[in-house]
């Protein structure tokens, strides 16, 4: 076997124009019922004649605030890329009552709210029982992808490294934290990860008491160092994962781009086949103001300047042309090409 990297540079580029297939949205289904309260998904099936990979996407929020709703533009991309998408809820992290943020959170978000691994727990879950429901709704069960953006991004990428959702316990964690209430029978694997600049290594962030990574563990991080080792995709990585294609603004001041560098040496150094963009002037959420318009900034003409690094594991008498190929520019093209090449 052989291993190959490759880099360069994109600086613009054009989407084609592609003929959508009509959409089916199932809105507010409930997923799971936790003490705190239900947990539900919204998912768009595109009406084709044949079964479609399923993407699973998971919300941004410091894993304290938003909801599922605070997603790209689900419906246009599940046409586009011929792909099933749900967008899902997990309970998110409690802000104690004497805590300032320097940001405002809704009152009125209903979702439950949990300490980790909780925040897993609930996306193993929407995995799980979208698998259960394979039939029902008309996608392929075996061709599953997660794709998630800043905190959302940390849970795609452990949904990625972790196949079992019980791997997480340890010694950090009772088993009963990680207890698979909802359909226990299915698996929780993915095949390919989307990450847009995720959180990897949670014993990298500042952790001080009133930090968002101390209230998704419970308590200051100083603390909770084997608590914050569990909930680190760097703690996982192996030769087995799915291949992840990350995306991460060098100018990020809300997540460090070093995450998203870190993450890509570990899995390159076990050679898992990843590609990585960076972008060179963008910072967190590209500069958008939500998740719901940041595609629109990797979209804008010129596009962003980049740098593209891939890295594909080969088996004996593969192409390296196959495998890597042209990298089109950040973007909804990357993400389909990326999805169509993985989820095949």
């Amino acid at each position: 076997m052989q291993s190959l990297v490759s880099e360069k540079r994109t600086d613009g580029g054009e989407s084609p124009a592609i003929e959508s297939a009509s959409i089916a949205a199932y809105e507010d289904v409930t997923y799971a019922e936790r003490d705190a309260g239900e947990l539900k998904l919204d998912l768009y099936v595109p009406e084709t004649d044949g079964l479609t990979p399923l993407v699973v996407y998971i919300h941004g929020g410091g894993w304290v605030f938003e909801t599922r709703k605070n997603a790209p533009d689900l419906e246009r991309f599940a046409a586009e890329w011929d792909c099933a998408i749900a967008s899902v809820s997990y309970r998110l992290a409690t802000v104690p009552d004497d805590v300032t943020l320097p940001f405002d959170v809704d009152p009125d978000n209903q979702t439950p709210r949990g300490v980790f691994p909780d925040q897993i727990v609930d996306v193993k879950a929407a995995i799980r029982w979208l698998r259960a429901n394979a039939d029902e709704y008309g996608f392929d069960e075996d061709r599953v992808a997660t794709w998630g953006a800043s905190a959302g991004g940390h849970l795609a990428a452990l949904a990625g490294v972790v196949d079992d959702v019980t791997d997480i316990a340890g010694d950090a964690y009772p088993a009963d934290a990680v207890v698979k209430a909802v359909a226990p029978d299915e698996s929780g694997v993915v095949q390919a990860v989307v990450d847009w600049y995720g959180i990897h290594d949670l014993q990298k962030l500042p952790g001080h008491k009133s930090s968002l990574e101390s209230f998704l563990l419970g308590g200051p991080l100083s603390e909770n160092q084997d608590k914050a080792r569990r909930a680190s995709p760097v703690t996982y990585v192996t030769p087995d994962d799915p291949p992840f294609l990350l995306m991460h603004g060098r100018t990020d001041q809300v997540v460090d781009v070093e995450q998203s560098d870190g993450l890509f040496e570990e899995l390159t150094a076990a050679h898992v086949d990843a590609t990585y963009y960076e972008l060179l002037e963008l910072g967190h959420v590209w500069g958008a103001d939500s998740e719901r318009t940041a595609m629109s900034v990797l979209e804008s003409d010129p596009r962003p300047a980049q740098t593209v690094r891939a890295m594909a594991h080969l088996e004996e008498g593969e192409s390296t042309e196959t495998m890597l190929g042209e990298r089109p520019p950040a973007g909804p093209d990357a993400i389909g090409t990326f999805l169509a090449e993985t989820l095949r």
